[in-house]
């Protein structure tokens, strides 16, 4: 590829102009890819239950409908996974810990279809899907390159970590659409017309209130990025009124509402190192594999010693999502907790890098064009294997070859687990108790105690990481799990502090559950951890202890 590169002054041309009507036609290739997007997405979108943190959003969202604001206790059972740090009790049980859009999003899901997985997780589902609308959107109303859209949109649809994703109740497929509506916004003519700059407003807006940190970890970053990439783009005045006018709009309520002074003392400036490593695993293991990257780090050296800018438009942008990434990374590091989904908001932004890399290719060698496409759709061996050989692979203890941390055919996978369905850990422990246990019984639950509270109403539960196990408790029944966990100070959490201290082989007699003890379910939110296949024998069964006095 030649480096056509080009020092910071004049204005870079304009992208080339759309056809009259060009976006109004319908484009049959985009509806192909946009049905396949649909089927991905949408089929047996149900089949798992909600996971610990889909059940947090799902019995909040349930006390929506009941109540109108998303209340942590329904006068049976309380919502919480930080120890009771969510809310006041003495203000009613507000939830105040994370916003609400993702909380109304599911309770208008439950309004439609009901209390059930698939309704509970359509929204979020349906804003994957027009994610990836928007990103073909984006490229083609801007850069005016169809077959580039075309690719982003077709490489983000069959991008296996994006599915997983986009099939969660949470915020996650809200903020990437959120994300997408600013940069197309940006990428207009805000500088002159108050519409894009407005869009811009509510784009960041919908963002805070969507996931405040994707927002903190998305504005700063993005502005820096603009900055250095687009500097003749940068009309300062309008940027210092949107930007006061979102902190005065958003921020500033938002802090008071979600009390996020509160969350500042996990800060641990020793997790910061690893916490990047791990971040920019993440990103050659599932993003961005790590030959593109070196090889577009060589063609941008120019910019990287002197900020020598690509002439081109198209690649102009494609530098800026390089750079908001590695920004976004950096950023992200010093967030005390890390987890894949605080940069999946980025994917979309991966795919339209990829797909111009795979277009700038075919002007120079068609077949290695189609096998650069074939391997980053349909495989994830140039991100797996040069990580191997380089021995900075990030893969977990409890890896299987047949998960997307070790060399597959990831869509293969995807499509497996929609088609022959999985036995969640969580289908096994709510159908027990629904079965064996009667209303007003109280559960003490080590974990997953909260998709336990949706899928048996009419159960007290208590344990997960509600904090401490109330005084004088005598739990009907006892779900220990094989994972101990310790709270953000290193000690055990209540519930299993409480389970050590019963004599349960005096008090409860053992329930044979021949289930295997997963630990999340469907914890598709971390590619890292998600099981597509079910692992093959042997596996710690379930511990389930039913109280000799309350056997029915």
């Amino acid at each position: 590829m030649p480096n056509a590169m080009t020092t910071a002054g004049p204005a870079p041309a304009a992208p080339p102009a759309a056809a009259p009507g060009l976006l109004a036609r319908l484009d049959w290739a985009l509806v192909a890819v946009l049905a396949l997007a649909a089927f991905l997405l949408f089929y047996n979108l149900g089949q798992r239950p909600f996971w610990q943190d889909e059940a947090e959003t799902a019995c909040l969202a349930k006390n929506v409908l009941s109540a109108g604001l998303p209340y942590a206790f329904d006068g049976v059972n309380v919502v919480s996974q930080e120890e009771e740090r969510e809310f006041d009790k003495t203000g009613g049980y507000l939830w105040r810990w994370s916003p609400w859009i993702q909380i109304y999003m599911q309770a208008a899901g439950f309004a439609v279809g009901g209390l059930d997985a698939a309704a509970g997780r359509a929204p979020f589902a349906l804003a994957a899907l027009l994610s990836i609308f928007w990103t073909y959107r984006l490229v083609r109303r801007h850069f005016g390159d169809r077959n580039w859209a075309l690719l982003a949109a077709t490489l983000l649809t069959l991008c296996v970590p994006y599915l997983l994703i986009g099939r969660q109740a949470r915020y996650y497929a809200p903020g990437t659409l959120f994300v997408l509506w600013t940069l197309d916004a940006f990428l207009c003519d805000w500088q002159r017309r108050w519409p894009p700059l407005l869009a811009m407003f509510a784009g960041m807006v919908l963002l805070f209130h969507a996931n405040y940190l994707l927002f903190l970890s998305f504005a700063p970053t993005a502005l820096v990025a603009a900055a250095l990439v687009f500097p003749e783009r940068m009309a300062v005045k309008r940027l210092s009124l949107l930007t006061l006018v979102t902190v005065v709009v958003a921020v500033i309520p938002g802090v008071l509402l979600y009390r996020i002074g509160r969350q500042s003392g996990m800060f641990d400036v020793l997790l910061v190192p690893e916490n990047l490593m791990l971040y920019f695993a993440d990103l050659c293991m599932f993003c961005i594999p790590l030959p593109v990257s070196a090889a577009l780090v060589w063609r941008w050296r120019a910019f990287l010693t002197g900020l020598a800018r690509p002439a081109d438009p198209g690649e102009r942008f494609v530098l800026f999502s390089a750079v908001l990434i590695v920004l976004s990374l950096l950023f992200l590091g010093i967030v005390p907790q890390r987890f894949f989904r605080y940069i999946a908001h980025l994917l979309p932004l991966c795919a339209i890098l990829l797909a111009w890399c795979v277009r700038r290719l075919w002007g120079f060698s068609r077949p290695a064009s189609v096998m650069l496409f074939l391997l980053l759709a349909f495989t994830n061996w140039l991100a797996v294997y040069p990580m191997e050989r380089l021995k900075i692979v990030n893969r977990p203890w409890q890896n299987d070859f047949r998960m997307l941390t070790s060399l597959n055919f990831p869509i293969k996978l995807f499509v497996t687990e929609l088609v022959c369905g999985y036995p969640d850990v969580n289908i096994a422990i709510g159908e027990f108790f629904k079965t064996h246990a009667k209303p007003g019984q109280t559960v003490l639950a080590e974990y997953g105690d909260l998709p336990l509270m949706f899928a048996v109403p009419g159960l007290r539960v208590l344990g997960g990481l509600q904090g401490p196990v109330p005084e004088g408790t005598v739990p009907d029944w006892v779900l220990r799990r094989r994972v101990v966990r310790v709270n953000r100070d290193r000690f055990l959490f209540g519930a299993r502090e409480f389970t050590d201290a019963m004599d349960l082989s005096r008090d409860y007699e053992r329930v044979p559950l021949p289930f295997p003890d997963e630990t999340f379910g469907n914890r598709t939110d971390d590619p890292n951890h998600h099981y597509f296949v079910p692992v093959e024998e042997p596996q710690k069964e379930l511990e389930v202890w039913r109280r000799k006095e309350a056997r029915p």
